[in-house]
């Protein structure tokens, strides 16, 4: 017999052994064992020189991976020493299919030694090489290795379904912030639009029969002037709102004196406070100085300003104070009007509610999400206190540096 024939004949017989071990028919595989079989394996305690040791070894690799294994074969080359003697190297992709989950065999290195005995191949002895160093003390496969992989892929597809969850929710308050700004937009803004427009209308319609009437003029134009400046709050307000919702807002810190950036709020909002006759008491540090952002504090602070004059009674007092808590810089806005019970209170930032002020004063309901929000990227906090009938305190937290 020829080299090549040799060969041949170990080649199909390894490969029927290795059919039979792969599908994990245990009678055909001991059937391919040499009476002398030895093996070194892959796991830690995998060294028998007994034929005994050696079946018990691959029974129990069969209890613990009993499902059918998928193979590759990459390589297999025969080197005959003689006619009845033959070394083998292969390499293999294995694919085991354990309870917890599946494990790849990847490069699977394989050398044996096939004897002829009876006039049948068997293998002598087999040594095989896995590049897997997880397996640990009697495992023939690596389960907890696999058991661990799984729960791990459980915990990353658990994370990937809650930030799917948040995104949705996020989607859905977008959807709802989108429908109550178009809401707005449709409704309360055509109001202060019709008023503006049909009181511009009726002057120019009475122009000339009215040109001597400076009371007449006076009247009218105070009328603008508040519809104005109401139609710019409610509009400010509605734009603040959406971009907070819409896109991310960058935050722009710098050294402010935070007395001049509130009385600057105060002074914005002179016609609405003066038109009530509310007087304003101030008890803040003269040019205290904390690095923020004064676009977006500005924005909160004027919302709570407007908050406080729209609540205030004619005539009433609204107190703004300023002090040290700690490495924040506390401001609280302190009215004496309509005040809140408790259920309101605790509603407060839940929706986008809107009351009517004492002398009608009508809102977007989006003022204090914006202050919420905005607060939130400042780094701020706001707590609120109030009674019914008694007024409200608003305090804002903000981080000094």
């Amino acid at each position: 017999m020829n080299t090549k024939e040799i060969e041949e004949e170990v080649k199909r017989a390894y490969l029927n052994y290795f059919e039979s071990y792969s599908k994990r028919k245990w009678d055909d595989t001991v059937k391919c064992f040499s009476k002398s079989i030895s093996m070194v394996g892959t796991g830690v305690d995998e060294v028998a020189y007994d034929s005994k040791i050696v079946r018990r070894l691959f029974q129990r690799e069969f209890t613990q991976a009993p499902n059918p294994i998928d193979y590759n074969f990459k390589e297999l080359i025969v080197f005959p020493l003689s006619e009845s003697l033959a070394y083998l190297v292969a390499l293999v992709d294995m694919r085991c299919a354990l309870s917890d989950g599946d494990f790849e065999y990847l490069n699977n290195r394989t050398t044996a030694i096939m004897v002829k005995e009876d006039g049948e191949w068997k293998l002598l002895h087999g040594h095989w090489s896995q590049p897997v160093n997880i397996q640990r003390k009697g495992e023939s496969v690596p389960l907890r290795a696999v058991i661990e992989k799984n729960k791990f892929l459980e915990s990353e597809i658990s994370n990937k379904e809650f930030e799917l969850e948040e995104q949705n929710e996020r989607l859905q308050r977008l959807n709802k912030s989108m429908a109550k700004l178009f809401s707005i937009v449709s409704h309360d803004l055509k109001s202060p639009f019709n008023a503006f427009l049909g009181l511009t209308d009726l002057m120019l319609l009475n122009f000339e029969e009215e040109l001597e009437n400076k009371s007449y003029f006076k009247t009218r134009l105070q009328l603008l002037n508040e519809l104005s400046h109401n139609l710019y709050d409610l509009t400010e307000n509605l734009l603040n709102w959406a971009q907070s919702n819409i896109q991310e807002l960058k935050v722009n810190k710098r050294l402010i004196p935070i007395d001049f950036l509130i009385q600057k709020q105060v002074n914005a909002l002179r016609a609405m406070w003066m038109k009530k006759e509310v007087e304003f008491s101030e008890d803040i540090e003269h040019e205290y100085m904390i690095s923020t952002d004064p676009d977006l504090l500005g924005i909160v602070v004027r919302n709570l300003l407007t908050n406080a004059i729209k609540f205030s009674y004619p005539k009433g007092k609204i107190i703004i104070t300023g002090k040290h808590v700690g490495n924040s810089f506390n401001i609280t806005f302190a009215d004496q009007g309509v005040g809140m019970d408790v259920n309101q209170v605790s509603n407060l930032f839940k929706g986008l509610e809107s009351s009517r002020g004492t002398q009608n004063e009508k809102g977007t309901g989006v003022g204090l999400a914006t202050v919420k929000t905005y607060l939130s990227l400042l780094g701020g906090e706001i707590f609120v206190t109030s009674e019914s009938g008694k007024g409200s305190e608003f305090t804002i937290s903000i981080p000094k540096e």
